[in-house]
């Protein structure tokens, strides 16, 4: 039976640093834009268009300007789509998934460790500008954006709250460092 470990994160944390140390040491599959890049394909629309709308709640503007009685807004499109692609790896294959409604998504799957990643705001701006090397007018606002972005994305799709302890089974202050938090993953995983 595979063993899925599921990361969501906040911007700036590492998470995903930390996912793909956490995949490398246990030889693991690792998904995180290729989940996007399926779904695009599935969809069969371009690959921009849907990582435009992958973290973005639909509104009721969108649904009224482009569907039709029989189709579904492109952002619910897009994450119905992203959900039956993490159901099918999961079923499939022990891997890592870095996705921030993965956790929901698999809430009934057995064997899946869920993964928060968190780090202080100062912590993670210092990571945004010198490691991750983004340049932005404003990186202060640009990290609180894509915080709230995610933030309404998860509580929109899920019935859960974005951030909160009790979704997962494990949360991680990116701040031990990325090498310790890969290896606590890695420990527990173990133990699965």
């Amino acid at each position: 039976m595979p063993k899925i470990i599921t990361i969501a994160r906040e911007y700036g944390s590492g998470g995903r640093l930390i996912a793909q140390k956490v995949a490398e040491k246990l030889q693991l599959v690792y998904y995180d834009n290729e989940i996007i890049d399926l779904a695009a394909k599935e969809l069969g629309i371009d690959v921009d268009t849907i990582r435009r709308v992958s973290e973005e709640k639909t509104s009721s503007f969108m649904y009224t300007m482009s569907s039709s009685a029989f189709t579904l807004p492109l952002n619910d499109q897009v994450f119905a789509m992203q959900s039956k692609i993490i159901r099918h790896l999961a079923t499939y294959d022990s891997c890592v998934i870095v996705n921030g409604c993965a956790d929901y998504v698999l809430e009934d799957y057995d064997n899946v460790l869920t993964v928060f990643i968190h780090a202080p705001f100062e912590s993670r701006l210092k990571r945004v500008e010198e490691e991750y090397k983004e340049e932005h007018d404003n990186a202060k606002k640009f990290v609180m954006k894509k915080d709230k972005n995610r933030t309404n994305y998860y509580n929109y799709y899920t019935t859960k709250k974005w951030g909160q302890l009790k979704n997962f089974d494990v949360t991680l202050n990116s701040d031990l460092g990325l090498d310790e938090c890969a290896n606590i993953i890695v420990d527990l995983y173990n133990k699965m």
